[in-house]
């Protein structure tokens, strides 16, 4: 049997493990060991270490940069969508508009299908999305293609690539004092670095070593994916000769959007990719949902994507890539310390929340671009320890905040359309007048600073984090009574004006938002109450400053 299909995977910890004690601040001193130094020593050439690369080569092209991939070549990630604030950095900061058109595809937006009892029509789904193509630019990321062509430029910009390498030993003692054992081409070389930048991703190599990694473990959720072929797109004219009233809704293609089918505890994206495959996969709360049985990750994904009409209408012809299924167990993570003087963390090396509204590429840019001001400000001879401290605690409240106000207890209301019709509302609301307006307003100003940091930031992240509470123990009020669901089928929840990064029409999308929220608020005072115990859920008071004092 395949080992990425093996189910033991499915159970397993995608994080390697922690390693022996005694490899940081050990380093050999080998008088006979080639020694050369650099400025910067990036660990990891995929998107965020590239960037870093990039963008302090745009600065000062002077800095001495040595990127350290461990990988002869990028292996095939997971197909990756993009939100508009990372569409704003990979085109207004990283000028990538020439490759996303040429190699990637352009998003029409995020779209969700619903279902209920034994419906097998996909026209009666319930659905959520535009009616019109978006207005920002998002794209459908082959990452493998996009990491080696940001790789490629970082080592035209100057930046210096070992591939594949590895690092031995480490010893980390502030800006200007950080000495490494490199391997590459089977030669161990010692390097000094005034600066150390974990881009490692998911692997999350500085934050396990020095002990500041920690699960979210309020947010158990776990993920297998998998590419297919021959998967039938919502847009083929057979399906529209069926249902043509299905086909009329809309006025924008749908099989370019990132289509969501969506459940009580779990969500699947569906990602078209360049080369004509389709990335397919589940994100599943394990205390609420528990995939189909099957001798195979693989065959337990597909019967989980057969099980929906939607999904039953594109996949019943597909086939699965070979050696290509993977699975995450234990999704979200963060460094309690991502930073100090002479080392950053970047990207998802950083920490990860929640792929649910495509957002993590968000956090590479903003961390990418705020490292970089922090290394070129040290280049310049300035005092970079107050900048250090100050990215640490903004990333962290950050990250925390942003759980809070999107992600915590989502899973229990996801699989019902009017809860989420209502969040999707005031999430895409908040999103555009804050993340997204500020960015696209002063590109170069609010990246280097992480969201909902701040004053503004916390009043609204703290709005966020009351409705999205209430909405999950509405959502716990309906599973429980039987009324889960009820507008699952024959809705057509569609957004006619489109969004805008601008305080008037963001307020407008709110508002609409709020109305639909406060509706179901009136119409859940007639739902049974459940008792404290039974509900999964504690005050978002209560539960922000959980998550502080554990781990801090």
């Amino acid at each position: 049997m395949d080992r990425n299909n093996d189910i033991s995977l499915f159970r397993s910890n995608p994080l390697p493990k922690v390693p022996q004690a005694g490899k940081v601040n050990t380093l050999t001193n080998n008088p006979a060991m080639n020694t050369s130094d650099y400025d910067v020593v990036i660990l990891g050439g995929a998107f965020s270490g590239s960037t870093t690369g990039i963008l302090l080569k745009r600065q000062q092209p002077e800095l001495r940069i040595l990127i350290v991939e461990k990988s002869t070549q990028f292996d095939r990630k997971v197909g990756e969508s993009t939100s508009e604030v990372a569409g704003c950095f990979l085109t207004r900061t990283l000028g990538l508009e020439a490759h996303l058109s040429r190699e990637q595809i352009t998003k029409h937006g995020l779209r969700m299908w619903f279902n209920r009892d034994n419906n097998q029509c996909p026209s009666r789904c319930s659905e959520i999305g535009p009616y019109y193509q978006v207005r920002l630019p998002t794209y459908q990321l082959d990452r493998c293609r996009l990491d080696s062509h940001l790789l490629k430029n970082a080592e035209d910009l100057g930046c210096e690539v070992w591939r594949p390498a590895s690092v031995k030993e480490l010893n980390l003692s502030g800006v200007g004092n950080n000495t490494l054992i490199v391997k590459h081409d089977g030669v161990e070389q010692q390097i000094c670095s005034k600066w150390v930048v974990d881009a490692t991703g998911k692997a999350a190599f500085l934050a396990r070593k020095l002990g500041h990694l920690r699960k979210l473990d309020s947010h158990k959720t776990s993920a297998i994916w998998a590419r297919f072929k021959n998967v039938t797109d919502l847009d083929n004219p057979d399906l529209k000769e069926r249902f043509p009233e299905f086909a009329d809704a809309v006025r924008c293609p749908r099989s370019q959007a990132t289509n969501h089918l969506m459940g009580h505890g779990w969500w699947s994206w569906i990602i078209p990719l360049k080369n004509g495959e389709v990335s397919a996969g589940l994100t599943y709360d394990s205390e609420l949902f528990t995939p189909p049985e099957g001798n195979t990750l693989t065959q337990r994904l597909h019967a989980h994507l057969l099980s929906h009409p939607i999904g039953k209408e594109m996949f019943s012809g597909a086939v699965p890539v070979e050696k290509d299924t993977r699975s995450y167990s234990g999704l979200a993570y963060y460094s309690t310390k991502p930073a100090d003087e002479g080392w950053i963390c970047v990207g998802d090396a950083a920490g990860f929340i929640d792929p649910l509204y495509s957002q993590g590429l968000d956090y590479c840019a903003h961390s990418v671009s705020f490292a970089a001001k922090i290394i070129a400000k040290s280049h310049d001879g300035e005092c970079i320890k107050a900048d250090v401290t100050d990215y640490a605690e903004q990333f962290v409240t950050s990250y925390l905040r942003w759980y809070h106000a999107l992600y915590r207890g989502k899973y229990r209301y996801l699989g019902d359309a009017e809860l989420m019709n209502a969040a999707f509302w005031l999430d895409i609301g908040t999103y555009f007048i804050g993340p997204v307006r500020l960015v696209h307003d002063d590109p170069c100003n609010e990246f280097p600073r992480f969201p909902y940091y701040g004053t503004p930031g916390k009043i609204f992240a703290n709005f966020m984090r009351f409705y999205n509470q209430r909405l999950g123990k509405i959502g716990e009020r309906r599973y429980a009574s039987g009324k889960y669901g009820q507008a699952n089928l024959d809705k057509r929840y569609l957004i006619h004006e489109g969004f805008a990064p601008c305080k008037k029409a963001a307020f407008k999308v709110i508002l609409k938002g709020v109305f639909k929220w406060l509706r179901i608020e009136v119409r859940s005072l007639f739902l049974p109450r459940l008792s404290k115990k039974a509900s999964g859920l504690s005050s978002p008071t209560q539960a922000v400053e959980q998550e502080l004092t554990t781990d801090h």
